[in-house]
């Protein structure tokens, strides 16, 4: 996502780098730290160096959570791509079924039930199978991912009093989503994973920052007004974000 100003700090030789935004209706300084990095929301009548020294406070906890983060993003979750295992799809649950098909030189992936169908080859071995299965999920995610996201924005935009701009979804594995500065939005095909109350949240986040390019004070208004929980929504996508990593 778009980021506030960036800020950094030292501790134990280490450097910490944190985007910092202000708004008024907080009285007290947060600190998140999620894929995205070290996030501090704070006062809006708070000094710099005050802000600095309540990071700096923190410093050990920040290291340990960027440093569970950096593991979480370093390598994918541990998937086999074989039958049994589970996908999530707007939140919910689906059980992958790999199925033997002579005339599926290429694997699309369908969702019958609670389930996902991905057909291979006889003749594949695991590995050729496996990377076949893991194409055409995300290919699957991909295509569901435009759909979802362009019916979704629509509604964000109808609460902004906006149009919708352009939207795309790329493949990123560090960030949800961004906004550039003509408005054009970019998102994460891996976010349609998660629950649609969080895609919510990206899509309301980014389509503010058509309006208002960064974390001003009128940005957090703005999103508060169409989303007044955007910060749990924000630490229960900090927590489930690794899921959807693969």
């Amino acid at each position: 996502m778009s980021s506030g100003d960036i800020h950094h700090i030292y501790f134990g030789g280490e450097a910490i780098s944190y985007a910092l935004s202000r708004t008024a209706r907080r009285k007290t300084v947060a600190i998140t730290v999620g894929f995205d990095g070290v996030r501090v929301l704070a006062p809006s009548d708070l000094d710099d160096s005050r802000v600095s020294e309540f990071v700096r406070k923190k410093a050990a906890w920040v290291l340990r959570k960027k440093a569970m983060y950096s593991e979480l993003a370093g390598f994918a979750s541990p998937k086999e791509f074989v039958s049994g295992e589970t996908f999530h799809y707007l939140g919910r649950p689906y059980r992958l079924k790999v199925v033997s098909d002579p005339s599926a030189a290429v694997t699309r992936v369908t969702a019958r039930g609670s389930n996902l169908i991905a057909p291979i080859m006889p003749e594949h071995d695991s590995i050729i199978a496996r990377s076949a299965v893991r194409s055409g999920l995300r290919q699957w995610y991909i295509a569901h991912a435009n759909i979802q996201f362009s019916r979704r924005i629509q509604v964000v935009c109808q609460l902004l009093g906006s149009d919708p701009r352009s939207i795309s979804v790329v493949d990123q594995s560090k960030r949800w989503g961004s906004c550039d500065a003509k408005g054009r939005i970019r998102l994460n095909w891996r976010l349609v994973m998660a629950p649609v109350s969080l895609i919510d949240y990206v899509l309301a986040h980014e389509a503010c920052h058509m309006l208002e390019h960064n974390h001003s004070h009128r940005f957090w208004r703005m999103l508060e007004t169409i989303m007044p929980d955007y910060e749990t929504r924000i630490r229960k996508l900090d927590s489930l974000g690794h899921q959807f990593n693969w």
